[in-house]
């Protein structure tokens, strides 16, 4: 370590480091969230436990609840049996077309889900959607018909943007496992479909419960998908009902109570993962391991390249050729394309005078966002494994904290905090920016831990025995080395940044509009073809970062 071989200057400086570092988590997570605990069981004649005794005892708040853990439970168990099959086709069968699904993972969950939810309604909605009047009014298969507007239509969106999770873990770990063990099992006469379900599947079980469990907690915590979807199906969740509580005259106290409700449900779901791990062991890995033989499936390849293509076209064609179809036409309908028009970009861009300050404001958000979430990320990477000093490790898990929290309740969290404080920040960009730093500051830590894990210390050390101070270590020894990481970690930050809409949808005003808050408001104005418009170049935006994530990233980002 460092801290052992050289002297007090560098203790001193660590010092600054860790204080830093402390005083940036503190102010973006650890204060918010201790004051929404304490807002939540506070009222006006002092402590008391009315909001939460409201929370379960009004039907008003109980089936919120209910339906975000319906809507939780389908949207995993559906990941499961999408994510998994295709991960053992990707990982341990001949199927052709490997790419076409990894890319369309990646795809989905990049893609936010309100968009994905706009599009769905566009064709699925009950009275106007596109698909259901030319299977009703044109075709007359009526029962080829689909309510967008349901549970069932909610999991539906809900999924496509879910499965990934299960699917990229747990592929990651077929491609780990030992072949051994299933080889094995095959000699002593099992056939493969019984080795998979025997063998396999027991091994990667700590992927595929980690990937359910991230399904799970992204499914409860999406307020966009949420609203468009759910709403009008009369289905009210956590998030929706949260939201609500914020109409005048706001109730904080309520409001931070089901926060922490969530709160409760995602660490209850991570003790559970964590229990079921710590009873069974998983590993997977021998001194001697063997890459597994891909499996010939014959002419059953075809069915899953088949099964792949559907679900390639259902999650990234139909919702994405919707909106560009919606935003070319003139009047969205089964004609559509008779009237092709860029009048609605026109509009979009040049007369609708929200869009400007929406990308202005977004872009500027991301940006700083993603530097300041970097440097904090990589201060804390640097103390966790470069320097012995005490608290080090609760350093570490206090950064990971925001994984747990969706956006609406880390919203709830700042408002409760900053309105307790004489600083104006409601309503201005600052607020939106410490949210999304304190949102996203995992992926930063993870970033810049994964990048110090490739620089051997003795590199640094080496430096400073030759007489490099601190400051010159890190800036032409350690920095340049973990540069391209530290890139890659950037660029994770500035995606959903841009297509955040959670937490923006409680702390915007009409100054800091966002490009997701602009489509979701335009949204429920009813303009549909200016939304499609507006949604392209919300699309836009985030593909021109991702094409610059691997021009100029490269490979870093597939290492986190």
């Amino acid at each position: 370590m460092l801290s052992k071989t050289l002297g007090g200057g560098l203790f001193r400086t660590q010092n600054l480091v860790l204080g830093l570092a402390v005083s940036c988590l503190a102010i973006l997570v650890v204060l918010p969230v201790g004051s929404l605990l304490l807002s939540s069981f506070w009222g006006e004649s002092g402590f008391t436990l009315e909001y939460f005794r409201e929370a379960f005892s009004s039907r008003l708040y109980l089936m919120p609840l209910v339906n975000s853990l319906v809507l939780g439970a389908w949207t995993g168990l559906f990941s499961i049996l999408i994510g998994l099959p295709l991960a053992w086709a990707v990982a341990r069968t001949n199927m052709p077309g490997k790419k076409l699904v990894t890319v369309t993972a990646a795809l989905s969950y990049l893609a936010p889900p309100f968009l994905t939810s706009i599009a769905f309604v566009n064709l699925f909605s009950p009275n106007a959607g596109i698909l259901n009047v030319l299977f009703r009014d044109v075709l007359g298969l009526t029962w080829l018909t689909f309510n967008i507007f349901s549970m069932a239509g909610l999991v539906l969106v809900t999924v496509l943007h879910t499965f990934p999770f299960v699917f990229l873990l747990a592929r990651s770990a077929l491609q780990s496992v030992d072949a051994s063990y299933e080889e094995s099992a095959q000699i002593l006469g099992a056939s493969k479909f019984r080795t998979a379900i025997s063998i396999t599947a027991p091994l990667v079980a700590p992927a595929v419960l980690s990937g359910t469990l991230l399904a799970f907690v992204n499914a409860i915590a999406l307020f966009g998908s949420q609203a468009i979807i759910g709403l009008p199906a009369r289905i009210v969740t956590l998030p929706t009902r949260i939201y609500s509580l914020f109409d005048y005259p706001p109730e904080y106290g309520l409001a931070s109570a089901l926060s922490l409700i969530f709160i409760i449900i995602t660490i209850l779901a991570l003790y559970l993962q964590r229990s079921y791990l710590a009873r069974r062991s998983f590993i997977t890995l021998g001194g001697k391991g063997s890459r597994p033989q891909l499996i010939d499936l014959g002419v059953w390849r075809w069915l899953l390249l088949l099964i792949g293509l559907v679900i390639f076209v259902i999650a990234i064609i139909a919702p994405f050729g919707t909106l560009i179809a919606v935003s070319l036409s003139d009047s969205w309908g089964l004609d559509f394309w008779k009237g092709l028009t860029l009048k609605h970009y026109k509009f979009i861009i040049f007369d609708y005078d929200v869009t400007q300050r929406a990308i202005v404001n977004s872009l500027y958000l991301a940006t700083l966002a993603a530097t300041f979430a970097i440097l904090i990320g990589g201060l804390v990477s640097w103390i966790d494994l470069r320097t012995k000093l005490p608290g080090r490790k609760a350093l570490d898990y206090a950064a990971l904290i925001p994984l747990g929290l969706p956006g609406i309740v880390m919203a709830v969290a700042l408002i409760r905090f900053w309105l307790q404080m004489p600083i104006t920040l409601y309503g201005t960009l600052s607020i939106l920016l410490l949210a999304y730093v304190g949102r996203y500051v995992p992926l930063a830590v993870r970033a810049g831990n994964s990048a110090l894990r490739q620089v051997d210390p003795s590199l640094e050390e080496s430096a400073q025995i030759l007489g490099a101070k601190w400051s010159q270590v890190m800036r032409y020894v350690t920095f340049p080395l973990i540069r391209p990481g530290l890139f890659a970690g950037w660029l994770l930050v500035f995606v959903p940044v841009v297509q955040e809409l959670s937490a923006s949808i409680l702390l915007f005003s009409s100054k800091t509009m966002t490009l997701a808050v602009a489509v979701y408001n335009l949204y429920e104005t009813g303009y549909t073809e200016p939304v499609a418009a507006l949604a392209m170049i919300n699309m836009f935006i985030i593909s021109l970062a991702m094409w610059l994530a691997y021009r100029v990233g490269g490979g870093g980002i597939g290492k986190i």
